[in-house]
């Protein structure tokens, strides 16, 4: 049996398996902190399917303290009772559950409190955008005491295991680090002063939780910046904390001011900690937990095997498939949908105070509400388009009994993911296509290759429900010259149809503009952004944007924002305020519905449903969502 699948300890407490679900933000409690039925099923679905312990996302431990409006709270004793009915919850589904109790400190937002945040520092956090002020002496033994009793309720609560949150920026991390701790006082300066308030804490927890509940940190192994915390003194941390009698570490990375290294995106690498934990596990004695990317069952399962973590933590790869441990347990590989890490269902929509939801798993965050279940009726369902939407709804419709047909006009399938995965570091999006082309074989969905113009081209197949699902397709602006050949869209460029000179505009800053800009300049052409807006990448989410900003002007691309374009020639693209020279105009202005087959069809068949950009065209998130919900209708 592989050691994921072995018992272990963390103190007293004894976990089934070495799967921890790891503390994210989901966004689905209520506002003000209270449990929801909403957050009770997440969780429970999670834990019917293996999870040895769920930590929570943060609780708040003080008003001030709490980050976001849809965010759990423990600062009162009102917060008992329904912490108390998700506990149970979780129980009852077969796991247990540890709470991880923080205060957000400088990352804490006055819109989301009304109360002006506390940092041992007055220290804006640019990301919130806030004020902070200075902790006094008596706000660190205010801190002390609410910590406390957070942890004292936590027990009442029924958690099994108390995670004291050390990571990510927050209020006991932005002691410990150097970036955000410019204190000359006890609490500030040298290593050890730096770790003064956050280890009274910790000690004030763990008097709390002994004989009762074991305590774990959480703590960013490197808070990637030139002057943050760095792995060196994160060991010396480690080891004091495990002198004061904590019984496991939880390793993460990054803070808000490096947010990409906190909620890793796609261009992070996968399993970037395991070096950190391999190497933590050489200075302290209790377990170490590591996290971070780990979308690939091989590489979990070697880190165990391995010896270079005693336990995984899996955030948004518990998100993306609640079946992952019970699949990776019956060694069918072929059949997870793993994490691409695009963040857009998950922390981006956290940012904007919604709810998670998924790009792969559009049950995600409503569990309870979007079950797959048996038709009552088998039917024959043909669906136009091979692309997210129509293989989404083609794989829950054959889950529901039904015989599925997909019919489009290309021999392959997966739509626009090859284009969307072309630029550099996006390649994991195929993961996902891969995933349902996994399923559309396992299942035994029927394909016919034809382009489908009218009714008439599908009426020999007899359908009983027809699921149109072609998508969109590249509008192209009302520009003068823009019929001239050193046009080209920019889907023909990421596709590898067309190749252009060695400079060249794109008209549109948006997420294909942007990314039609990295995928060219990393192969040497100088280009330029025309951009009507005031700024260019506006679609794009916060820890994502940062990162493509950093590449565009280590690649040199200019942009040209608030410009009009007036016309286009065989070698310029004119502007209001001037022309740029350049060998290629690139398209990439936006989409437009390929709906021309829509009335027809609703004309010749009774039961029509459309899914996906030929609604209006948007993300993938969002076609394989109504795929999904059209699927559960037929």
């Amino acid at each position: 049996m592989s050691k994921l699948f072995s018992p272990i300890k963390i103190g007293q407490l004894e976990l089934k398996n070495r799967f921890m679900m790891a503390p994210m933000e989901n966004g689905l409690a209520a506002l003000g902190g209270e449990v929801s039925q909403r957050i009770i099923d997440f969780f429970v679905e999670r834990a019917k399917k293996e999870v040895s312990i769920i930590i929570t996302g943060s609780v708040g431990i003080s008003p001030e303290g709490r980050g976001l409006p849809t965010q759990l709270s423990i600062y009162d004793d009102k917060f008992i009772p329904g912490l108390r009915r998700m506990t149970d919850a979780i129980h009852e589904a077969g796991a247990k559950v540890g709470a991880q109790i923080y205060h957000a400190g400088r990352q804490a937002s006055e819109a989301v409190t009304g109360l002006q945040p506390i940092a041992p520092t007055a220290m804006p956090c640019e990301i919130v955008g806030n004020n902070p002020r200075e902790m006094t002496k008596d706000d660190i033994l205010e801190t002390k005491e609410k910590f406390k009793k957070a942890a004292e309720r936590s027990l009442k609560a029924g958690f099994d295991l108390i995670e004291v949150h050390f990571a990510h920026g927050y209020l006991l991390h932005s002691f410990l680090s150097p970036h955000s701790n410019k204190r000359t006082d006890e609490y500030g300066g040298s290593l050890e002063n730096r770790m003064r308030f956050p280890m009274e804490v910790l000690r004030e927890v763990i008097e709390v939780c002994k004989g009762k509940a074991p305590v774990i940190i959480r703590i960013s192994a490197d808070e990637y910046l030139q002057d943050g915390l760095k792995f060196e003194e994160v060991k010396t941390i480690c080891k004091e904390a495990e002198k004061a009698g904590v019984e496991a570490i939880s390793l993460t990375a990054g803070s808000y001011d490096a947010v990409e290294y906190t909620i890793q995106p796609m261009f992070i690498k996968q399993g970037f900690l395991i070096p950190f934990s391999e190497e933590l596990k050489k200075e302290v004695e209790v377990p170490v937990i590591v996290a971070g990317r780990l979308n690939s069952a091989e590489l979990i399962n070697n880190i165990l095997e391995e010896n270079k973590a005693d336990m995984v933590a899996i955030g948004r790869g518990l998100i993306a498939d609640e079946d992952l441990i019970i699949k990776m347990q019956d060694n069918n590989y072929e059949d997870i949908r793993y994490c691409v890490a695009c963040n857009q269902g998950c922390i981006d929509k956290v940012f904007l105070g919604q709810g998670i939801n998924c790009l792969v798993n559009a049950r995600a965050g409503f569990d309870s509400e979007r079950k797959i279940e048996k038709a009552a009726e088998a039917k024959n369902v043909v669906i136009i388009g091979a692309g997210p939407a129509g293989l989404e709804a083609a794989r829950v419709s054959r889950l529901r009994g039904h015989e599925v047909t997909i019919v489009d006009k290309v021999d392959r399938i997966g739509g626009k993911m090859e284009t969307l995965a072309a630029p550099p570091e996006k390649d994991t999006f195929l993961f996902f296509r891969d995933y349902l082309y996994n399923q559309f074989v396992r299942l035994g969905i029927n394909f016919i290759q034809k382009d489908v113009k009218s009714a008439e081209d599908i009426k020999e197949l007899n359908p009983d429900a027809v699921v149109i699902a072609t998508g969109a397709s590249q509008t192209v602006p009302p520009i003068k010259g823009i019929d001239s050949k050193n046009v080209v869209m920019a889907e023909d460029v990421l596709n590898g149809n067309i190749e252009v000179g060695s400079t060249v505009a794109i008209i549109g800053g948006g997420l294909v503009g942007t990314e039609t800009s990295k995928f060219l300049a990393a192969k040497g052409v100088k280009v330029h952004i025309v951009e009507m807006m005031d700024a260019i990448a506006k679609d794009i989410g916060a820890t994502f944007v940062g990162h493509l900003f950093k590449v565009l002007k280590e690649k040199g691309v200019e942009q040209h924002l608030k410009a009009k374009v007036l016309q286009i020639t065989e070698n310029a693209i004119v502007l209001e305020d001037g022309e740029i020279k350049v060998d290629n105009i690139v398209i990439a202005a936006g989409y437009k519905a390929n709906d021309s087959v829509v009335e027809d069809i609703k004309k010749n068949f009774k039961e029509v449903y459309t899914a996906g950009d030929v609604n209006r065209a948007r993300r993938i998130m969002d076609a394989v969502e109504e795929g999904f919900k059209v699927a559960c209708q037929i």
